[in-house]
């Protein structure tokens, strides 16, 4: 049944000779799923990239722009696709017949890195001027105008070949990185010849581009621009800036501005997390849309039709440009347009799994694991089991949850019992860190699911032999979580020395004076520094390694470090507790062994390894009773990225 709720984002929309069956933009990123085999045999798409674009499609996008390099000196990876490459025809075709079998439209996404590169030691860069990119210490080579000319021409083979191949429009990259931002820039382009300058030289070479692409692709094929409307830098441009550079373009005829923000200087807009509010993008467009008459895209963490329905209801935009949201749940058009809201599963912006694109893995998520793995999770790929079983799941947390999911999804009779009075184990505690909240949108979704397929959830109800016995399931899953430890700092200890859960469980606890020790790595010790530094508490954090909170998502890290530096934290790194005296926590350097005291403290609060708390699968396994599984933080303490693919993985097992 399809909902009349969204009447706006699933209206058609007509760019140039192509029609869009709604409004919904998967917009183009960098996945890592290309393939790389060496010099001059990397760029080329594989299966993989493929059908993570079809998977969106078939969950209904209107369309998706798949994101590529031109010219061999633009790939800003090795696993960035190659648009000129004429190897990638046939994994092309058959991705845009696919798309198109799915009612969704194709744009390939073309950039030039320029200065920007996620390689740590990358090859030669280019340029307008020769200078390092404010985010980095490598330098450039001035383009020369041979340079330039070779350079337009990758442009344009890729448009011919990939109009040849099926893709129904192209999308020019002059955002948040690449070659063609860096000429528009004030500040980063100081050529003195024609294509620097005054305002209409900085455009040039842009617009010979767009220029030459529909010389060849006809007056019809979608030519839009990826724009970046504010770099959020002190010496970057702002949207006022981007408006003058939008209707250059809209009078050089392009079809459409898909707004954009941020830059490599300022990564928090280009992959913004949940420091960032959802919508922070939509003002940009409604200025835009003001300013120009041809369509505009909203972007800026926008993760809920709801949201996307008003920003077009209010004539801010004309179409809504979702990238993590479609990764972490490919089927949110499909499921608005049936009017399925609670099924959506919402992107929380953690930047965990599709963070990682900056380290040159493949994209991921952590609320979905069949992101990247859609040949093998993917929709329809989760069968109903041959044999009935009833599964006992103990312990409610994440992986108990997912699990039982799963387990239900196959067909199974799936009960759950949880020691504690709610469902959600860590992300209970996870989403009380300031700024974090939506991470409670992870179990709030498992727990629905669960709800809508009648598998009952018992609270206050640990689960031992005795009640394992008398229920009888086929098959006990053991999620029973972790238990965080502390060091034996003997009966000198004069301060309260609390782990991480204990801080957020009993904030109370907390004196005025704390030092956090980060023994992981991880949110455990930054998360609980920022938590007690909000409440008033004089914090200060000391790390064995370069940095606090190394393990964290650099964003994100970022984020927190500029939120605990403003109310005052000290940062001691390379340092390690040796011993604690009274009230005074004396630390030395790991590097020379130099001392330093930290004296007066009311709490210590130490982050390091946690526990597993499998004694009852250890019990379970040594009576062999039953079909036993250990999952989570059970098995071992980790990420819930990794835990909730176990978990997947696991349901589908069973």
């Amino acid at each position: 049944m399809q909902s009349e709720q969204f009447t706006h984002l699933f209206s058609p929309i007509q760019l140039g000779d192509v029609t869009l069956k709604n409004r919904i933009i998967f917009l183009a990123h960098w996945t890592n799923y290309g393939n790389n085999h060496g010099y001059q045999e990397d760029g080329l798409a594989s299966e993989r990239l493929a059908m993570h674009y079809i998977e969106r499609a078939r969950g209904g996008a209107g369309l998706v722009c798949v994101t590529q390099s031109v010219s061999p000196t633009g790939q800003m990876g090795r696993t960035m696709v190659n648009a000129h490459d004429a190897r990638n025809e046939k994994v092309f075709r058959w991705m845009c017949d696919e798309i198109h079998r799915y009612g969704g439209k194709v744009f390939g996404q073309f950039n030039h890195c320029g200065h920007t590169s996620c390689m740590q030691r990358p090859p030669l860069l280019y340029a307008p001027t020769q200078m390092p990119g404010p985010h980095c210490y490598v330098n450039t080579k001035e383009l020369e105008i041979e340079e330039m000319e070779e350079i337009k021409k990758y442009y344009v083979q890729a448009a011919v070949y990939e109009k040849e191949w099926g893709f129904d429009g192209m999308e020019l990259k002059i955002a948040h990185d690449g070659l063609l931002r860096t000429f528009i820039s004030p500040y980063l382009n100081r050529r003195t010849d024609q294509y620097g300058g005054s305002f209409e030289n900085r455009m040039r070479f842009p617009l010979e581009i767009i220029d030459a692409i529909r010389r060849e692709a006809g007056p019809g094929y979608p030519i839009g621009i990826r724009l970046c409307m504010d770099e959020f830098t002190e010496w970057g441009y702002s949207w006022d800036y981007g408006i003058q550079v939008a209707r250059a373009l809209e009078e050089a005829g392009v079809t459409y501005i898909n707004s954009d923000a941020g830059c490599f200087s300022n990564y928090n807009f280009e992959i913004p997390n949940n420091y960032i509010p959802m919508g922070f993008g939509v003002y940009m467009a409604a200025e835009l849309k003001k300013a120009v008459k041809i369509p505009v895209v909203a972007f800026g963490r926008i993760n809920d039709p709801v949201q996307a329905e008003g920003i077009l209801a209010d004539r801010n935009a004309d179409m809504i440009g979702m990238c993590r949201q479609l990764i972490c749940d490919p089927e949110t058009p499909n499921k608005a347009l049936e009017g399925r809201l609670d099924d959506i599963r919402h992107c929380v912006a953690c930047s965990e799994g599709c963070g990682m694109v900056t380290t040159q893995e493949g994209v991921v998520c952590v609320h979905n694991p069949a992101a990247g793995r859609e040949k093998r999770l993917g929709i329809g790929t989760l069968t109903k089991t041959g044999q009935k079983k009833k599964i006992l799941v103990a312990g409610a947390g994440i992986a108990g949850l997912k699990t039982a999911e799963i387990a239900a999804r196959r067909g199974h009779q799936v009960s759950v019992y949880e020691k504690g009075p709610q469902a959600g184990g860590q992300m209970l505690l996870a989403e009380k860190i300031p700024m974090r909240a939506e991470m409670g949108e992870i179990y709030r979704y498992l727990r629905v699911q669960l709800q809508r397929m009648g598998v009952p959830v018992y609270y206050n109800c640990p689960v031992g032999m005795d009640l394992i016995r008398e229920k009888q399931p086929d098959v006990v899953v053991t999620a029973t979580g972790s238990v965080p430890t502390l060091p034996d700092l003997g009966s000198g200890c004069g301060a309260a020395l609390l782990n991480p859960r204990e801080v957020i469980e009993h904030p109370e606890r907390v004196g005025e004076k704390a030092v956090v020790i980060d023994d992981i790595g991880y949110w455990q010790a930054m998360g609980v520094a920022d938590y007690i530094s909000v409440m008033g508490a004089q914090v200060s954090i000391v790390t064995s390694r370069l940095f606090a909170g190394s393990d964290i998502e650099e964003t994100c890290r970022e984020n927190l470090n500029r939120r605990l530096a403003r109310r005052g934290a000290k940062t001691y790194t390379s340092s390690r507790l040796v011993r604690v005296e009274g009230r005074t926590a004396v630390f030395e350097n790991i590097f020379n062994g130099e001392e330093f005291s930290l004296k007066d403290l009311d709490t210590l609060v130490v982050a390091q390894a946690s526990r597993s708390d499998n004694e009852l699968y250890k019990e379970l396994k040594k009576s062999g009773e039953f079909e036993t599984y250990c999952v989570g933080d059970a098995a071992a303490p980790g990420t819930v990225l990794r835990i909730i693919f176990e978990a997947e993985e696991l349901g589908r097992k069973l």
